[in-house]
């Protein structure tokens, strides 16, 4: 076996180490793994959180409805006036949006120096901002400042407000894409349109009017700041909730604003002095003409739907005329007034027994009527002090007044078993004792009379009225409903009468069908009518008679109607047939449901008075369809017309528009519901019952009228009166009568006594210093005139009253 030559050498070879001066040891490694370590996570963290703001980013709804939001934005649609006077503000929420140059610098410096001081300087997430109020609120215990930006507040306003961390990382992510997206003055200009700051009020411009019903040029720099002040808790801040609490939290955004640099210590100083002054609010729907603007309100959520009404700040134009509105709510307060005092007193609003009370009421009173009697048409509440045979004495606060028995000699008890009106009585204390709370009016001096400043002021008693009233009046040629009072108080009753309530119109009716029996062309004004006594059928209960109790025996058609005979009427009726009159009226508009009887005849089935005006419109227009307008346009906020029913006539129609208008008439005319002729016949029958008939109180309106008139009964009582008349520019229709059928009006009233003369006080104001033609307004071609004794019809006897009556060709 082969041996190593040189074993020794071999064994003692010298070892080889190489060594890397790199290598820093067991610390080295460790920081090596920890620093890949990290880089990793770093990675896979970063790809998380690509990866989830994709996901929540994905789940982002569109931003472009923020940009867009003034043209989405729920608005509040506004129904005006002819004049543009607002009359009625509709909405789930008040808002009015207003440009960023709109809103005054202060206001705008108020609410970035209390929300987001830095909101120019940040990119929509303000860490130093959230570490601040983070160290404040870790200080404090609780939550004393809070960390969102204005532009976070935007974005919380497109993702909801459930406190979850998922929608704080969703706001956050929206908040940096809206400053991508948008730029700062925008998105300022959405947050002080869209904020809520209590009382139904979003956006600022809603706030100004609601707190301080002023335009937002009009604020002051201490109300600027209590708007935003409001923005972070409207409602424990509110002004008119809690006041103290508003003015401290104005200090503390005025504060802000000086360390912000916005205004000087001086300019603080003087707005922490300014009173808090917050105007009465007045509900506009109450004030000018609730009836009507309820009347279109429900007219156009049928037709355009709720929700269009309530979010899509529409400018909705009616004709309704303010001066005529006021007229006619002052006719119907005199008329209802004037019935309710005939009726009698049914006794004090209240009975305050002791002194100390009393004392306390009179201060009270002081308070709610500061001047009592500076106005001649206010009711004010007075507390008797005094009474006597001749005279009582009355407090309102710290004024006393004289109530003298003439100004209270109708307050004879109320009676509602009794029909019987006008009772007197002949001493004070027969109505009224010491410590009875009672309205009164001031009663200005005689017409040249100098009040003696050393007298006490004289007063008249009064109380709430329970009879009701209502007038309804349209324009002929346009169907423009210029004035509508539904009832007497609407705060005491919102129910509208003229399109919600159905009543019996009485001899208003006879119109209806003594011009059907004209356009049969069986009877003219010269047929003889039998007026003699009913003939009751066996078993019959119904018995009429003529108003009066006259029978004439035989009388002109023409004078049955204008003298409203009910005999006559009810035969002429029957030989019409109850079927053909029903048929009749609804080819005039009635919509009502009849009772197709004899009691028709004399009006015993309801109907509206809008049905009323209707078919007497007709007849004013030379029988052409009629329909009335409440909405003349409706635009949406965007200037788009959703509605027009403006007639050629309307002043505001552009000269085109004018013209294109004209031409449709003439191309596509109103229908031709009855014939000229006896739309003619029919009205100048009318017209008749006004200058010769049972209506003549109406010619006190001083122009050319036509009409009818109608009492109701129920239960051997009068309940309803009526007069629906005409001239050559309006229908108005006059109803009096009682809700409840408690009472009757009185058995001596008719409608010559109330409703006549309700429609006679409201068109001579209505009607002064306008031009109006003659009613009928022209005579159809080939109608005569003829003129006969107005009793028999036969040639005219000197000496005797004559009738011209006009009949048709052939008649």
């Amino acid at each position: 076996m082969a041996t190593p030559s040189n074993p020794t050498r071999v064994a003692s070879r010298p070892s080889l180490w190489v060594l890397n001066p790199r290598r820093a040891g067991l610390l080295g490694w460790l920081f090596r793994y920890l620093a890949f370590t990290f880089l990793a996570l770093l990675v896979l963290v970063g790809a998380g959180g690509v990866l989830l703001y994709r996901h929540f980013a994905a789940t982002l709804p569109p931003l472009d409805a923020v940009a867009a939001y003034r043209e989405h934005a729920p608005g509040v649609t506004r129904i005006l006036a002819a004049d543009g006077t607002l009359l009625a503000e509709l909405a789930r929420e008040h808002r009015s949006y207003a440009s960023l140059h709109e809103i005054p610098e202060p206001l705008i410096q108020a609410f970035v120096a209390t929300e987001d001081r830095r909101f120019y300087e940040h990119g929509g997430l303000d860490y130093r901002g959230l570490a601040r109020a983070l160290v404040a609120n870790l200080r404090s215990g609780t939550v004393v400042q809070g960390g969102s930006t204005i532009t976070q507040q935007v974005a919380k306003g497109i993702l909801g407000d459930d406190r979850t961390l998922t929608r704080k990382i969703r706001e956050a992510i929206a908040s940096v894409r809206l400053e991508n997206a948008l730029t700062k003055d925008q998105i300022l200009e959405v947050y002080l349109n869209k904020i809520f700051l209590g009382h139904g009020a979003y956006g600022v411009a809603a706030a100004a009017s609601r707190y301080f019903d002023k335009d937002l040029d009009e604020l002051t720099l201490a109300e600027c700041a209590l708007i935003a002040g409001l923005a972070r808790a409207p409602s424990r801040t509110s002004p008119r909730a809690h006041p103290e609490r508003a003015l401290a939290r104005r200090a503390t955004v005025l504060r802000k604003m000086v360390t912000a640099g916005f205004i000087t210590p001086a300019q603080q100083a003087e707005a922490e002095a300014e009173p808090l002054h917050l105007p009465a609010r007045r509900d506009v729907f109450r004030w000018r003409a609730p009836y009507l603007a309820e009347s279109v309100r429900r007219q156009l959520a049928a037709t355009l739907g709720e929700r269009t009404l309530l979010e899509d700040g529409l400018r909705i134009e009616t004709a309704l005329d303010l001066d005529a509105q006021r007229w006619a709510e002052a006719a119907v307060d005199r008329a209802v007034r004037k019935l309710d005092r005939r009726q009698g007193w049914r006794g004090p609003v209240a009975h305050v027994p002791d002194e100390p009370r009393r004392a306390a009421l009179i201060e009270h009173l002081g308070r709610l009527f500061p001047r009592p009697l500076s106005d001649p048409d206010a009711w004010v509440l007075a507390l008797v002090t005094e009474t006597a045979r001749r005279e009582a004495r009355v407090r309102i606060g710290p004024v006393e007044a004289r109530l003298p028995l003439v100004r209270m000699r109708w307050a004879a008890p109320y009676d509602r078993n009794s029909g019987v009106n006008d009772r007197t009585i002949s001493d004070v204390r027969d109505a009224l004792v010491p410590g009875d709370v009672i309205w009164v009016q001031p009663v200005p001096p005689r017409a040249g009379q100098d009040p003696d400043p050393t007298a006490l002021p004289v007063v008249r008693l009064g109380q709430t009225p329970r009879v009701e009233a209502a007038l309804y009046t349209a324009e002929l040629d346009t169907g423009y409903v210029v004035a509508m009072q539904g009832g007497h108080d609407y705060d005491r009753s919102q129910f509208n009468r003229p399109t919600q309530a159905c009543r019996q119109p009485g001899s208003v009716f006879k119109a209806i069908y003594y011009a059907l029996a004209l356009d049969t062309g069986k009877w003219t004004m010269e047929s003889i009518l039998e007026d003699r006594p009913y003939e009751p059928e066996p078993g019959e209960e119904w018995n009429p008679s003529n108003i009066h109790g006259t029978l004439e025996g035989q009388v002109l058609l023409r004078n049955a109607f204008i003298y409203s005979l009910n005999l006559p009427s009810i035969r002429l009726f029957q030989r019409l047939g109850a079927d053909a009159v029903v048929a009749w009226a609804r080819r005039l508009g009635f919509t009502s449901e009849f009772i197709a009887d004899k009691a028709l005849s004399l009006g015993a089935s309801c109907v509206r008075m809008e049905e009323l005006a209707r078919a007497f419109a007709i007849f004013g227009r030379g029988g052409r369809a009629w329909q009335p307008v409440y909405a003349r346009r409706v635009l949406d906020k965007r200037g788009r017309v959703r509605l027009d029913h403006r007639a050629p006539q309307d002043p505001d129609l552009s000269v085109r528009d004018r013209l294109d208008r004209v031409a449709n008439q003439v191309l596509h005319p109103p229908a031709q519901v009855v014939s000229e002729t006896t739309a003619f016949l029919t009205t100048q029958m009318m017209r008749d019952v006004v200058t010769h008939g049972i209506g003549a109180r109406a010619q006190r309106a001083g122009v050319p009228a036509a009409g009818k008139s109608g009492t109701a009964s129920k239960n051997a009582f009068t309940t309803d009166t009526w007069f629906v008349g005409l001239t050559s520019r309006y229908v108005t229709v006059a109803w009096m009568g009682d809700d409840t059928y408690e009472r009757s009006i009185g058995d001596e009233d008719a409608s010559y006594t109330t409703a006549t003369p309700l429609w006679t006080d409201f068109m001579k104001r209505l009607v002064a210093g306008v031009p109006h033609g003659p009613v009928p307004a022209r005579r159809p071609a080939g109608i005569t005139r003829k003129v006969v004794d107005s009793r028999t019809g036969g040639p005219p006897l000197p000496g005797q009253p004559t009738a011209t009556l006009y009949l048709r060709p052939g008649g």
